[in-house]
This record gives structure tokens, sequence and C-alpha cells, in this order.
């Protein structure tokens, strides 16, 4: 079967790159890392979860070159019993066992023949074996930099510094004869060319609307509440304020369990007198334990050793993290796909910095609202630092005011198409230090200089550095950090999703996995901040939060014909941050930074993506792409 697909790729690779060839000259290549995920994929496995339903992707690198390497050895003739035995087990341990769904944060079992002893919140009922598919095909315009540099935030192809035969695919990110600066997970750019030795400072790098959306990550999709969670009392994720139960212009929020996910609409008709009503989004976040207890509760209704009061009673919401369920997975042999010499069964419990190490407060709101009456006005909020960022529409004239509360010099007016009864698609993105608003797909220019209203930290935070999470007993802040509002409006609301931007880490060195302290730290009060006991709680205690003042700043330089790159998956990347005179691998990059003379090119799309559906009675057709994925690469 699988000869038979290869034969099948094979033909159309070749017509396809045939007729690509008469326009411009092109090449084909396979995706070798996650590091670009989850734009693009390395060696994954690609699954349905189980419970919710959502489609997300786990890495199974290990189950490409690591396993190949190892099969390869087991033919030599010449092994010993004992080395052959240790073989097979180092084969054995490169199987990527369970991953973690990004909705729901189920741990699922991604094999059915998992090892003894498999703790109760993994689901072991109709386990399936997951497919390992090769990394995403991609075609590299090769003819595009011939005749121009490339620019920033493109994605390129190149030979990778400390080896020729590698070809390396990452973001560009800094241009030649630049300082670079990564803080708070942004990219600040200094111009030492033209400023003369970059006397106007580091400027923060907007990256442009067209790019924000395609790299946007999800970060919950309410289609996707898992049923068992609900049925068991785990609260929902969007909750109106206030008493939600009469119909006097609150939020009525309609909630119905099927066989795997929630079904929720929200509806509103609200004065024109009264104050606005506020759904608000809270990141409930379920861990391992809660999902043993959950599955108790939803089928007997009892858990040993604690009452459903007491475990809801727990329940609090969590900041958003830089989560990427690509990376949340475990081997048999456990731990590190980067560590496989061990061979032996090593627990269940992966490493807690695979949940996300960062606070991000870049994020973006989206949400389909079925207007019943042109009248009133719709909000959406979002909150980074504890700062309200707000885009309020007229539902009659459809203008749109996007502003930042308590910065009256920071608010734009621009007109959008919600005039009328009818159904919108709606996207509002605080990213970069600029607001954006998309209706139907369309962007909305909100200023003359373009479609963001640009902003500067310094003036809405106080100082850039002030820019961490706040919450109080009248506002949760950034523990409640999207919301939609509506006042003297009538109109349903679908499908709220909550996104984020990337995060980009702050280090040098792959032993500095954070970018802000994780041991004892003195404040400016003289109060000494204890470590925090676990990711957990950083993420949900407030006392905490202090330490995000102390995030870290690192500095790149450029030369002239000089680039730096960067993986859209950033904890597990190894791009020019990374890059020394010699590498823990033994590898020579040089430094950190890209020669120019290694550009291949730039990456233009994703083709011929591994099959997912078929025709009726045939679940996966092998060589039969998915169309659905075939995409430009932005």
């Amino acid at each position: 079967m699988y000869a038979v697909r290869e034969t099948i790729e094979s033909i159309v690779i070749a017509f396809v790159l045939a007729f690509l060839f008469r326009t411009f000259e092109a090449e084909a290549f396979v995706i070798p890392t996650g590091s670009m995920s989850p734009a693009l994929q390395g060696q994954h496995k690609d699954v349905d979860c189980t419970e919710c339903g959502y489609r997300f992707r786990s890495t199974a690198s290990s189950e490409g070159e690591d396993r190949q390497r190892f099969l390869a050895m087991l033919r030599s003739p010449n092994l010993g019993l004992g080395e052959r035995e240790m073989l097979r087990q180092k084969v054995r341990a490169t199987e990527v066992i369970l991953g973690v769904c990004p909705m729901c944060r189920q741990t699922m079992a991604m094999r059915p023949d998992l090892p003894s002893g498999a703790p109760p919140y993994i689901n072991l009922t109709e386990v399936e074996a997951q497919t390992s598919y090769p990394g995403d095909r991609i075609l590299v315009n090769k003819y595009a930099y011939n005749h121009r540099d490339p620019d920033r935030w493109d994605v390129i192809v190149f030979k990778f510094p400390g080896n020729g035969e590698m070809n390396y695919i990452k973001r560009l990110v800094g241009l030649p004869n630049e300082t670079l600066q990564i803080y708070q997970g942004d990219i600040f750019i200094r111009d030492d060319k033209a400023d003369g030795d970059g006397a106007l400072g580091f400027q923060i790098e907007r990256k442009p609307a067209r790019k924000i959306k395609s790299m946007l990550q999800s970060v919950h999709d309410s289609d996707y509440e898992s049923s068992t969670l609900y049925n068991a009392g785990w609260p929902l994720r969007w909750k109106a304020d206030g008493d939600a139960t009469s119909d006097d212009g609150d939020w009525q929020i309609e909630a119905k369990a099927g066989q795997r996910t929630v079904a929720q609409q929200f509806r509103i008709k609200s004065s024109k007198d009264g104050p606005t009503a506020w759904l608000r989004y809270h990141h409930y976040v379920p861990q391992n334990q809660d999902w043993s207890v959950a599955r108790k509760f939803a089928e007997t209704g009892e858990y040993p050793g604690i009452s459903k009061a007491q475990w809801l009673s727990e329940i609090r919401p969590e900041l958003i993290r830089d989560f990427n369920p690509y990376n949340a997975s475990l081997l048999r042999g456990g731990g590190s796909e980067r560590r496989l010499s061990g061979v032996r069964e090593r627990g269940w419990e992966m490493r807690e910095d695979k949940y996300g190490m960062h606070w991000v407060g870049d994020l973006a709101l989206a949400c389909e609202v079925e207007v019943q009456q042109a009248q009133g006005e719709l909000h959406l909020d979002l909150v980074e630092g504890g700062k309200h960022f707000t885009c309020r529409i007229d539902l009659k004239s459809g203008q749109a005011t996007v502003s930042v509360a308590g910065s009256e010099a920071v608010s734009a007016t621009a007109d959008t198409s919600l005039t009328s009864p009818g159904s919108y698609q709606l996207l509002f993105a605080n990213v970069d230090d600029q607001l954006l608003l998309w209706v139907d797909d369309e962007i909305v220019e909100l200023s003359d200089a373009g479609p963001g209203l640009l902003y500067d930290a310094d003036q809405v935070f106080g100082e850039r550095k002030n820019a961490i999470p706040m919450t109080n007993e009248s506002d949760l802040g950034d523990l409640a950090p999207a919301g939609v509002g509506a006042r003297g409006a009538t109109l349903t609301v679908h499908r709220l999703e909550v996104l984020r931007d990337i995060y980009y880490i702050a280090t040098k060195s792959q032993a500095h996995i954070f970018d802000y302290p994780n041991s004892p730290i003195t404040l400016a009060s003289g109060k000494t901040l204890p470590a925090p006991e676990s990711l957990k709680q950083l993420f949900t205690d407030p006392a905490t939060w202090p330490r995000f003042l102390h995030r870290e700043k690192v500095d790149f330089s450029t030369q002239e014909a000089q680039l730096f790159v960067m993986g859209d998956n950033s904890p597990a990347s190894q791009d020019c941050r990374l890059w020394s005179a010699k590498n823990r691998d033994g590898s020579h990059p040089g430094g950190p930074y890209l020669d120019r003379r290694l550009l291949i090119g730039k990456a233009v799309c994703v083709f011929w993506p591994h099959s997912w559906g078929g025709i009726p009675g045939v679940s996966k057709l092998p060589g039969f792409p998915n169309f659905g994925d075939m995409r430009l690469v932005r």
C-alpha cells in the first residue's frame, strides 16, 4: 500500500514541478522538524481529540530519523543477542504514546499497546494507533531573491551554516546592519546604520496584518467544549457578568451537551438605557487529575476522597501561556525525543514546561455575530497588563471605534459593513502594540498610515516593563482577558474563539528556557519573592506575578549581508538565538546570524498534504490529498 502511495505521489509531484518550472525555478522540500509549528509541521501525528473532536498535531520526530537509524542498525548481521534486544527496545522507545489536546487538555493515548499501569486520566477505551506522517511538503521559489532582498517576516529556506548538506526553514526577523532585541515575546529593532549607531533606540517591529492573521494560534474555541467535563460540573469558559438567569437585558447562555461537545450560543436583548452587558472568557485549564475526577463524576457522580463541591471550589482561571500541542508528547522511552538512550518506561507525567512556560498578553478574539436589529452597540474587549483594549461598533451606522481605557490619545474610528441585520465574522486583535479589526475577512482601515491603530506601550503602561498581568476584586483583568459586550442591541453570538500571538523566548542558551527569573528574587520594596512552587501556581496566583517585571532582554547584531532567523515554535527551534561558534551538537554555524549567501529561496505553498478523509466507506485513502490543507505560506 505504501509503495502504491509513493508511486502516485511521485508522479503527481513530477507533474506539479514540471508545470511550475515553466513559470519560475522551484524545488520541493519536506519540513524536517517542528520548529515552524503550527504554521508548518515536521514529522507529526495528526489526530482528532477523542473527547472534544478538535483536530491537532503532535510531534513524531522521534519516529522519523531516530527510528530509521535504529532499524538500519538492526539489519546488521553481526549483532549479538544482547545488542539486538537493546536496539529493539530503543526502537520501541521512540514511539510517541501520548499527546495533549489544546482545547480540552485531555492527555490522549496515541497507541493501543500502552505499558501497564496507565493512570486513570488516560482514556483507554477504543484507542487507535495514530499514524506518523512526514513533515509538510512545500514548494520553494529559488528565484525570489535573485533580484531583490528578502522581506522581514518572510519564511525562507537556507543551507544550515554548520552543515551545508542540511536545509533549514525559519522566519526572517532581522535584516543586515541591525541590532535585534527580544523582549516580552516581541521583536524590537535598532537600525544601527540608518540611525547613526542606533540613535533612535529600539522600536517594536510590528508584523503586517496579513502575517498576524496567519500566525495567530488558537487558545480556545467554544465549539470544542468537552461534554465529559461539562456533565461533571466543570465550568464553561465563557460566562456572563452578573446574574444571567433573567431576561432583563443579560446574556442568555444556551448550552446543550452532545456526545462529545457542548453546543453553545449566546443571546442578548439589552436596553439602550442600561449599562453594557458582558460575556467574559475565563481560561479554565483542566489538569490530569481533573480528568480523572471528571470521568468518575460524569459516570457515577462520585469520586473517592473528594466531593463535587470541593473539587469545583478549587478550580481557578489561569493566565494564557505559550502552549503548543506539537511540543506536548511523551515517548514510550519517556522524556524528550532528544534523549533516546534510555529504554525503560519512565512514568506517565510530562514535564511542566511542555504545557507552556510564558504568559502571552498579545491576544485576538474571533466570533460570528448574528445581528437581529440594526441598533445599539457591540463591544469586543481584550485585556493585556490589566488594560482594556476595546472595539465598539455602532450597529446602526456601522462605525467602529477602537480605544485603550485610560489613554484618551489612543483612539480611532472607521466605517464597517455592520449596518444592517445579518451574520458577520469578526476578528479583533491586540498584537505588537497595534489594534486591528477584520469584518468578514476584510481588514478595516483604522488609520491613514495603515490598517492598525498603533500605540506606545510606554505611554499606556507608564513604562513598557509594567505590562505585567493584573487582577483585582472588581476587575479580573488578565484572568478574564477577552470579552464580548452589548448595549441596546439584539443579537446572537456563535463560536467564540480566543487566539494568541507567537511568543519569542529571550534566550541564548538551550539550557535557559525561561525569560523571567525562576528563583527567589528581591523586589524594589525590599521584599523577597520566593520561587513559585510550580508553573501552575505562577499562572494562577497573582502574588507571583511581580517576577514578570524582571523579564530578560537579549540583543543580537547583524552586519552587512547577515540575516537573523527564528522559528515560530520558539521553545523548540534551533535558530539564530542558539547558534554560536560551536553548537552543542558539534556543528559550527559561525555565530548568531545567517549569511545571505546561504539562502535557497522563499517558501511558497504547502502542496499534496497527506490524506485526511477520503471516499464513502474509506476513511483515509492513501495518496489522496487533503485539499483543505493546501495553502500559501505566510
